[in-house]
């Protein structure tokens, strides 16, 4: 699966919602632009992240997910957050910008706003707001960045360190989004990013949240969308012959599910669908799931991929094996029943 997005870029400007709208995220294909992607960020700093490889877990629940049914989970080594990160156009009328989160031990993440004043546009000097974020042991829980109280640095971003010549940056004591806006000349564009695992304790997200009341998008994360396909020889076969049949799973960017398993599956004469009983493979094979059948008529078979949590099901196309029917066999020469005539 595709590894996290990096939590810190240019800013770039994002047109406006207009109302309460909901995308639905397949595993960690997130849509194209800066609305929505994945954050990896330090817990301190958010340039400074430790090296570690990120391992998303995609499954049902727990419990009832906030959206959907499924939710993405991560397992970190601690140090790290990995959660939303969301660039939008105006700070100030960003009033919604959270997720819910599900940790069985509690969880400990932080929260970062980014901001970017007036006097500073065209430059990469960006403030980065911090605050800590804690999720209490239990069921989902909600998690809004967008009323919290900041602790404010200000960095360049294509320097990627804290700005100014001390060491330590240009830093302010606390204070919310819309007293900081006004302290340092008013709305402009920016970002937040939401994320967990700094005390290296699992969790489970779902639902991000972005916009304003009347103009929120929401994040449903789910597994995988998969396609199955189904292959055989062309031509018709005689009542007796075996023919194999080939199947295989891919997900929305082509490359295959891991694990797939494929039950096979006959069209009945009123176009139901009914299982073939012991007529299932997994796709471990490099050559892919096959399975040989001898049908006694023409029948239609398709694959079906099973939804399990990682994945949703899918069915392959119909796939028609021809049987032609058999010839009657040729018997004796036909005798006549006449009676013989003499003749005198």
């Amino acid at each position: 699966m595709a590894g996290a997005g990096v939590a810190v870029a240019a800013l770039l400007p994002l047109a406006p919602a207009h109302a309460d709208s909901t995308v639905v995220v397949h595993g960690l294909a997130f849509p194209s632009g800066r609305a929505a992607q994945l954050s990896f960020v330090g817990c301190q700093n958010p340039y400074d992240r430790a090296d570690e490889a990120l391992e998303p877990y995609i499954g049902i629940g727990p419990g009832q997910a906030p959206a959907g049914q499924r939710s993405l989970g991560y397992d970190l080594a601690g140090g790290n957050a990995i959660g939303s990160l969301h660039y939008v156009d105006s700070m100030a009328a960003t009033t919604v910008a959270g997720l819910s989160v599900t940790a069985p031990e509690g969880a400990s993440g932080v929260a970062y706003a980014g901001y970017q004043e007036p006097a500073d546009r065209g430059t990469g000097l960006v403030w980065f707001g911090r605050a800590d974020l804690a999720a209490a042991p239990g069921g989902w829980q909600r998690v809004e960045a967008a009323g919290l109280t900041y602790t404010w640095t200000k960095f360049d971003m294509l320097a990627q360190k804290e700005a100014g010549e001390k060491e330590a940056g240009e830093q302010q004591d606390a204070a919310a989004i819309p007293a900081f806006l006004a302290a340092h000349g008013g709305d402009g564009p920016g970002f937040f990013t939401i994320g967990f695992g700094c005390d290296g304790r699992p969790f489970n997200m779902d639902a991000w949240q972005v916009g304003s009341p009347g103009a929120v998008t929401t994040y449903d994360l789910e597994g995988l969308t998969t396609s199955t396909s189904i292959s055989g020889p062309d031509g018709a076969i005689d009542v007796g012959d075996s023919v194999t049949l080939r199947g295989s799973v891919t997900d929305s960017s082509c490359a295959p599910v891991p694990g797939a398993r494929l039950v096979l599956e006959t069209q009945g004469p009123n176009g139901g669908w009914s299982f073939v009983d012991g007529a299932s493979v997994d796709t471990s094979s490099g050559d892919g799931p096959t399975l040989a059948v001898a049908p006694e008529s023409t029948t239609t078979y398709r694959w079906h991929f099973v939804d399990r949590p990682l994945a949703e099901g899918s069915v392959s196309a119909p796939f028609t094996v021809q049987v032609r029917e058999p010839r009657p066999s040729e018997g004796p020469a036909p005798t006549s029943t006449a009676p013989e005539r003499r003749h005198r």
